[in-house]
Formats: structure tokens, sequence, C-alpha cells
């Protein structure tokens, strides 16, 4: 059976078609709630298919998990944060965005950004599945650590301004990166006795901390909404069709980084945005706008997000190797019901492989008007006064930062992060910088002692084809501003 036929099948399943519905919606809800990524949705969910068939279970886990970056980038924009760790680009435009009343626009952005890019990545996952083994076995080591330099070079650019303090705030990211325990000798690092800080700083807490109660503090101070006005009409839904058209080269790029960045199994989200935005401020006409209000920093990062996903699902269904933390509970299902993902979801099990596709792509369709028609409207909490929206704000940061683990140390750990932010943002450090080397410190840190371990030698880094191309990429993208700017000065003259 092939992939159409099973199109087909789905949409004339009337009992499939509305689990897909509510699981879109249910989908869309645990995103809104900061600390539910995608991950515990899925866990959430498996109980509930032990009674299902294997496709209503597929079709469920499948079109709520989809979802799930929808409401994350929804309140990345609207609250200054993220659902999961996978958002925390979406909010360093989209949070100042909605302060300049753009919310509307903004939300539509990220909703088309996200639904256009999990369709994308999808139907790419479809056309590469016979080529599947070789590109996902082409990466290692080497390869990693200069990805996440390239990754880095992201601070540079979102630094020019200042770029002493940012370093300063990268190095912080940094230090804050190697809390947990050593990826060689397994002994402890920076824990002061704590067993709970052994696995390292939960993310999302730290970005809740950062962004959410450092604006939510400012907010309350200052007794004005997120917006500034008070407007009741609905707009800019229209402008954010236009604006993403606009940018469609950018929304192509971005997503196919997606892809390429979902295939390698642990790379995440988090990382694809990052490199995504990078990107997107290195070939903008307009760099100095990132970071206040530019909305190819929310378009760039959520479709980055969500074509990871079909990237992601590549070596989850090729190999059994989970492309990411969701894609692992989600391999738990699978087996539940009697799949077994690896060679044979490739060759036997075909027509299943089909079938997750095509259920991923159609709730993807479906998701896009419900998003459409639920998440600009939202934009409405922008311009509830400061005073009522800050405690709000304030309780929803600290139930997500507790939502992550079910910790109490990651709710005092956003709060310490509240005030750190608040220092950082009086006087002037990065607090993107900050968090852009915490995400990519561990995977530099770990990657580098891969290599030496594995290759005795750091020759290794350039003496491969993956890992020579990410570093001339590194220092093209360091050197770019002052080729473009010297362009231009010929250009004058």
């Amino acid at each position: 059976m092939g992939i159409f036929e099973v199109f087909y099948a789905i949409l004339s399943d009337y009992q499939l078609m509305l689990i897909m519905v509510l699981a879109v919606v249910l989908g869309l809800l645990v995103g809104i709630i900061p600390g539910l990524g995608g991950s515990v949705a899925l866990a959430l969910l498996i109980p509930l298919t032990f009674s299902l068939s294997p496709e209503a279970a597929i079709v469920l886990l499948i079109s709520a998990y989809g979802t799930v970056t929808y409401g994350g980038g929804i309140t990345a924009i609207l609250l200054n944060t993220p659902g999961d760790a996978s958002a925390a680009a979406t909010t360093f435009d989209g949070y100042p965005l909605a302060k300049q009343g753009k919310a509307g626009q903004a939300i539509t952005v990220a909703v088309l950004a996200s639904a256009l890019g999990g369709i994308l990545g999808f139907v790419v996952l479809w056309m590469i599945l016979p080529a599947a083994r070789q590109l996902i076995l082409a990466f290692t080591y080497p390869d990693f650590f200069m990805l996440a330099v390239f990754g880095l070079t992201v601070i540079a650019v979102v630094t020019q301004g200042n770029m002493f303090k940012g370093l300063v705030s990268a190095l912080l990211g940094f230090m804050l990166a190697f809390i947990g325990t050593d990826p060689i000798m397994g002994s402890p690092r920076f824990t002061f006795g704590s067993f709970e800080l052994w696995d390292g700083l939960n993310l999302v807490p730290v970005i809740i901390g950062l962004f959410a109660l450092t604006e939510a503090f400012q907010l309350f101070y200052q007794k004005a909404s997120i917006s500034g006005h008070y407007d009741p009409k609905i707009k800019g839904i229209m402008e954010g069709f236009r604006v993403f058209f606009r940018h469609k080269m950018l929304f192509l790029r971005s997503a196919g980084m997606g892809i390429f960045l979902g295939m390698i199994p642990g790379v995440g989200g988090a990382v694809a945005q990052f490199i995504a935005y990078g990107s997107a401020v290195q070939t903008s006409k307009t760099p100095e706008k990132f970071g206040k209000g530019a909305i190819e920093g929310v378009l760039a990062p959520e479709a980055a997000n969500d074509s990871k996903e079909g990237g992601a699902m590549l070596p989850t269904l090729a190999f059994g190797i989970p492309g990411s933390a969701a894609m692992a509970v989600l391999i738990g299902g699978l087996i539940m019901h009697g799949m077994a993902p690896g060679p044979e979801m490739m060759t036997t099990s075909l027509d299943m492989t089909y079938f997750i596709i095509a259920a991923a792509i159609l709730s993807k369709i479906i998701a896009l008007p419900v998003s459409l028609m639920a998440g600009p409207r939202l934009a409405i909490f922008t311009r509830v006064p400061g005073t009522l929206m800050a405690p709000g704000i304030v309780a929803i940061a600290f139930v997500g930062a507790y939502a992550v683990s079910g910790s109490y140390l990651d709710v005092w750990v956003a709060f310490v992060f509240g005030v750190v932010g608040i220092c950082m943002k009086r006087f002037g450090f990065s607090r993107i910088a900050l968090i852009i080397a915490l995400v990519l410190g561990g995977l530099v840190e770990q990657s580098y002692h891969q290599t030496i371990s594995a290759f005795g030698s750091p020759v290794a880094f350039f003496n491969r084809g993956i890992s020579l191309t990410l570093f001339v990429l590194t220092l093209l993208s360091l050197a770019w501003p002052w080729i473009r700017q010297t362009s231009f000065i010929r250009k004058l003259g």
C-alpha cells in the first residue's frame, strides 16, 4: 500500500479523524502549559492507548505530539515563557513583538511556520526513506563538536552592541552547562551536595527565570500592559500571512536546517532553533532589529522546530534510535502496540511507516486552522494591565518550572534566574548569549571528549569532510558581517 492509499484510508475512517481532531486540540492545550513538552504529552497519553488499535494509537500520539510545539510558541510570544526548551529562541523576538502590539501577527507567522515546516519535514522524510541509512550514519563525534561550535557563532552576532558583556554572558552559560556529572570521570561537578543537580540544570526553569519572571517583575513595576495599550480588536492575522510569504525563502532555508539537524540523534530542537535563528540574523539586511522585534526571528526558529520532527522520525523508524526525547517515548508506545522500530519498519512494516507519516501530515493540516483560529485571539492577554498580568505570569512560570520534573529545586532555579535576569537586563548583559551557551555547552564538551577518546588526536576535527565543512561555515559566519560591510563599501565606491 502506497502513502496515497494510506491518506485515503485515514480520511475515510471517521473514528480516526475524530481521534485526530481531539488529539490536536489536546496537544495545543498541553503545549500552552509551560514545562509540558512533547515528551510529557506522549507519556501522559500512552496509557490511554491501551484499549485502542495500533492505528488509532498512532493517530492519537502523533497528532497530539505534533501540535504541542504550536502552544509552546504561543506562550513564548505572549508571556515570554516557552512551552518547552525547543521554543526558547522564539522568545527573543516574539515577546518584543507582543510588546509592540503585534502579538497577532507574530502568532500567525509562528503557526504558519510550524505547520508548513512540519508538513515539509514529513514529506521530505517520505521522499528520502530509501537513502536513510547512509545519511544517518555519516555523522560522528567530530561532526557533533563542529556543529555545536557553528551554533555558538550566533553569540557573536546577537552581542554586536557590546561584545565584552556578550562574552561574559556566554562564559557564564558555559559554566552553568558544566553543572552535573563529568562525562569522563563520572564525578559530580558544581552540585554542592545536591543529588538533583547530578543531571545538570533543566533548561526550561532557567529560561522561565531569565525571561518570564524577569519580564513579569518589570510589568508589575511599570504597571503597564505587555503591549503598552489596550485595543479590543484582534488584528495582525492577515498581515502575518503577508509577512510569512514575503520571507518564504527564509522559511525554506530554516525548515531545511531543521530537517537535517533532526536526523542527527541527540541534537534536539533547541539546537536546531538556535542555528536557524543565527542563520536568519546573519543573512538579514537588518540584523540590528533581532532581539528587538524582528518577525524573521519568530519565523526561522519555529520553522526549524517543527520541520526537525520529520528528520527526528528517520533514525527513530529506521534504526530504533530516538532522534529526540519525545521520539524515545514514542518508541515505547510503538513497542507496546507490537511495532518494533528498526530495519523492519523500512521493509516488512513499510505500510505502518507510511501510516505514521500520513497521520503526522494530516494532523499538521488539521492543526493549522485550529491554531490560527485560537492562537491570535489569545493576543488579548497582552493588553491586560501589568498589575493583573504579572501575578498570573509568575504563577504559570512556577507551575511550569515544577512540571518539568516534579522537583521543587526547579522552582528555586527559576526564582534565582529571575533575579539574575533582572540584574543582567539592568546592566546590559545578554540573556540570549547565556542561554545559547548553556544549550550548546554540554554538546561541545561531550563531543570533544568522545572525539579525543575515539580518535586520539584533535586532528580528527579537521580530517573529515563534514566537520571540516562545518568549520569553514563557522569561519564564514564570523566573517560575514565584515564581508558584507566591505562589499557594501566597495559598491558605494
